[in-house]
């Protein structure tokens, strides 16, 4: 009872408010500001502000993490942090761009009462349901739209609403739903209500006026005379429209579990998370889904399902298009971790270009939040012996390397428990390299992974490295005598002879500016005379040697780097973990070759490969990764701080699994036996999608105008690219109906993805809307809905596509 009087006591402070300071990032200056959580816990409201009251907040659902202490570069680089305890002081980050609010408190007690109340609110908002979740974005329009505050809209105010919310109406047909709304309350003998609705009625206005007449065609096909479904009727439609014989259930713990079977396409399917057990679909199992869907309790005790429980299901994980057994771990995690593709960043530590760009811990952070397995780190001689971070011989800023490796051991394994690779580009000298070296070892202690080579000639498993830290870069070739191995202990360093080009990517670097040409050479030669100063490179001969300590050697176990010579040479001469980086060009020329492709796929199943951007990329583009997974590259490296086409592809790639960060190559990528060339596909790897895209949902606006959109899908296979357009919908970014369909021949369905784009048709550029992009691997069969997410990856609920799907042979 205690406990539960603590968690009261705290949250009646929240919603009391708290005076914070607010601190500006590179600024001396600071501001007061009051914070309140609301009353129903899903916003926080601050003030002063200039913003209106309806945006002077921030919604609880759009906060990523409560971070405590000075830990976000806002706090790091502001000029008065140190005139602030560490203990009162914490920040949010928020939103898909993570933006930092960074605040303190008080007292460290408001702090830590701010940060306990926040993280029991996000938990709170996480789970509502999804018809009180619709209901609350209604609600929060409405108070948007509600100009003088008090809790009420007129005929038109609301007219004006539905159009700010992409939606046009006929007049005569909203006032009629609008006045059978307002006598909801009527009975109440409030006469102030007669002509206005207050929010509960605005939401049934709402709900009324949406109607989805594709769903309600839907439910009554099945419903028979009578306007709801039985358990069997239900269990019908799973069957026959959504093919589905085993269902997901997050409420139906007392269900049996359905019987294990093969997945669709080959891959054994190891249960990881026991709240998402597959449930065979019976009438049983879809009792427990009208129990937990169906929002009238007389209608839910009869066991029946009415068209609004039937709206609910269709908006939770069996209505969406992505298959929610999908999201868990389903894979087999126990298979060499050359079997697996690997999320992968390039450049991690840059924020924005490749020139001229701050470097961040943040953006550690934030690529390991997202499930990025494999980070990237230029190291560099630092002042001070404290060696840096930033892409040399550029503007870029600079960051500490110890600050990286402590961002590292903190959030490496937040998302999931999956090893991290940390991709090492050494470019210190002997002393700085020692100091690596026991940053490494000290920080991430028994996370770093050095136990001795396994004699199987064969690497561990995703599994085996759960929560371990490896590194990749080059290493000091083992002592081949005891004299050697007396040498080495004498000297703890010895020259390692290589083509270090593929360790120094900046050196590729392709820059027109001449301005910035300037400032880098000049950044060139000052860093030439620091590493001279050192003697960590010599120049005897025109082959570069690089002095590596022994210490930052040990490190490197299962990821040694070496120069790519070739296909046979590394077939010939490479022990299991050695590996090569490509850049991009390089990489496509191989995989795109009939001649070269094949040896690139058997390459890819004994060692690994890492795939990095070109040179000219100093925007920080991306290519297309597909050419690259189809070879079987495990390490496909990619600007994450982009958002882009590309981007997109590699984030809706890694959503499977459990967005583990490792997915399970296709079974002819792994097996030695089995010859592929992704270049000509044997027949026996393609099947047909029948994809209907029937309608469209509540849009957001990019301007003040209603939208006339349109949806582009491409299909990204195995040697073939397919693209179709719906057609153009007028005036009408609420609800659009195109019933548009077409057929794809998916070449390897386990490796083809398919790209849904809305956009919104202008006189010159047509507006980008939202994308969606899932493996076809992980479609659901039948009527499903696709959500839709901004360009920069934010989630644009309510906004989806409504489609239904196919697949079958061709």
């Amino acid at each position: 009872m205690a406990g539960q009087s603590q968690v009261q006591e705290t949250i009646h402070q929240l919603h009391e408010g708290t005076d914070f300071m607010k601190i500006i990032e590179k600024s001396s200056k600071k501001y007061n500001r009051k914070f309140t959580l609301s009353k129903d816990f899903l916003y926080i409201t601050y003030s002063p502000s200039k913003k209106p009251p309806s945006k002077a907040r921030i919604s609880v659902e759009d906060i990523r993490e409560i971070r405590q202490g000075q830990e976000t570069d806002g706090f790091k680089k502001s000029k008065v942090r140190n005139k602030y305890p560490k203990d009162n002081s914490f920040s949010l980050i928020v939103g898909a761009e993570s933006h930092n609010i960074n605040l303190v408190a008080p007292t460290p007690e408001a702090a830590k009462n701010w940060v306990q109340g926040l993280r029991w609110a996000k938990k709170k908002a996480q789970n509502i349901d999804v018809r009180e979740k619709q209901a609350l974005w209604i609600k929060e329009t409405f108070r948007k739209a509600d100009i003088n505050q008090d809790g009420k809209v007129d005929f038109e105010e609301t007219v004006k609403l539905l159009r700010k919310m992409n939606m046009i109406v006929d007049k005569s047909h909203a006032k009629k739903v609008f006045q059978t709304a307002d006598r909801t309350n009527a009975s109440s003998g409030d006469k102030s209500s007669d002509n206005v609705l207050d929010e509960n009625e605005f939401v049934e206005f709402y709900r009324t006026i949406t109607e989805r007449s594709e769903l309600r065609d839907l439910f009554k096909s099945y419903a028979g005379e009578d306007d709801y479904w039985t358990p069997e009727e239900f269990t019908d439609f799973m069957h026959k429209e959504q093919k589905s014989t085993e269902g997901f259930h997050e409420f139906a713990a007392e269900q049996e579990p359905a019987p294990k079977k093969a997945h669709r396409f080959g891959r054994s399917k190891p249960k990881v998370d026991d709240s998402n057990e597959r449930y065979e679909i019976t009438p049983k199992w879809c009792e427990s889904v009208i129990d937990a869907y169906e929002p009238t309790e007389e209608i839910r005790k009869k066991k029946i399902l009415s068209y609004d429980g039937f709206l609910m299901f269709m908006k939770g994980p069996n209505g969406k298009l992505f298959n929610p057994f999908h999201s868990t771990v389903y894979q087999d995690m126990k298979q060499p971790l050359t079997h697996y593709f690997i999320a992968s960043s390039h450049n991690t530590y840059l924020q924005k270009d490749q020139l001229r760009g701050p470097s961040s811990v943040e953006a550690y952070i934030q690529a390991l939040q997202r499930g990025c397995r494999c980070v990237e780190m230029d190291v560099w001689d630092g002042p001070d012996d404290d060696p840096i971070i930033y892409h040399g011989h550029t503007l870029t800023s600079k960051i500490k390397f110890k600050d990286v490796v402590e961002a590292v051991d903190k959030y490496a394994f937040e998302a999931t428990p999956y090893p991290v690779i940390l991709s090492l580009e050494n470019h210190c000298s002997v002393p700085q390299q020692a100091v690596m070296a026991k940053y490494l070892k000290d920080i991430l202690g028994d996370k770093l992974y050095m136990q001795p080579v396994r004699k199987d000639g064969q690497m561990p498993s995703p599994e085996d490295l759960k929560e371990r830290i490896l590194i990749k870069m080059q290493k000091l070739p083992e002592p081949t005598t005891s004299e050697d191995s007396a040498a080495n202990l004498t000297n703890m360093e010895t020259e390692l002879e290589g083509d270090v080009s593929e360790e120094d990517e900046a050196a590729d670097l392709e820059v027109e500016d001449e301005e910035i040409k300037k400032k880098m050479e000049l950044e060139k030669k000052q860093s030439k005379k620091r590493i001279s100063s050192t003697s960590s490179i010599s120049n005897k001969s025109q082959k570069k040697k690089v002095k590596l300590a022994k210490e930052l050697s040990d490190t490197v176990v299962l990821f040694k780097s070496v120069g790519f010579k070739g296909f046979k040479y590394a077939k010939e001469n490479y022990q299991f973990f050695e590996m090569s980086s490509l850049v991009e060009g390089k990489a496509l020329d191989l995989a795109t070759k009939s001649s070269s492709a094949p040896d690139f796929v058997e390459h890819s199943k004994r060692f690994f490969s890492r795939i990095y951007p070109a040179g000219r990329r100093t925007n920080s583009s991306n290519y297309n990764p597909v050419k690259m997974w189809n070879v079987g590259a495990q390490i496909v490296a990619l600007n994450y701080q982009t958002p882009c086409t590309e981007m997109d592809i590699n984030i809706g790639k890694f959503q499977q699994n459990g967005k583990s960060g490792y997915i399970l190559k296709p079974v002819f990528l792994r097996k030695s036996n089995m010859q592929f060339n992704p270049n000509k596909p044997d027949d026996q790897y393609t099947q047909k999608l029948t994809l209907r895209i029937i309608s469209g949902q509540q849009f957001p606006k990019p301007d003040r105008e209603v939208i006339d959109p349109y949806v582009k899908v491409t299909l990204y296979g195995v040697n073939s690219e397919q693209e179709y357009k719906t057609s153009v919908v007028d005036d009408n970014g609420f609800n659009p109906t195109w019933d548009f369909e077409e057929n794809f021949d998916v070449k390897c369905p386990e490796l083809a993805l398919l790209r849904f784009a809305v956009y919104d048709k202008d006189v010159t550029t047509d507006d980008f809307i939202g994308q969606y992009t899932i493996p076809v691997a992980s479609i659901q069969m039948g009527y499903h809905h696709v959500p839709l997410l901004s360009a920069n990856g934010a989630d644009l609920s309510p906004a989806s596509l409504f489609v239904h799907t196919l697949m079958s042979a061709p």
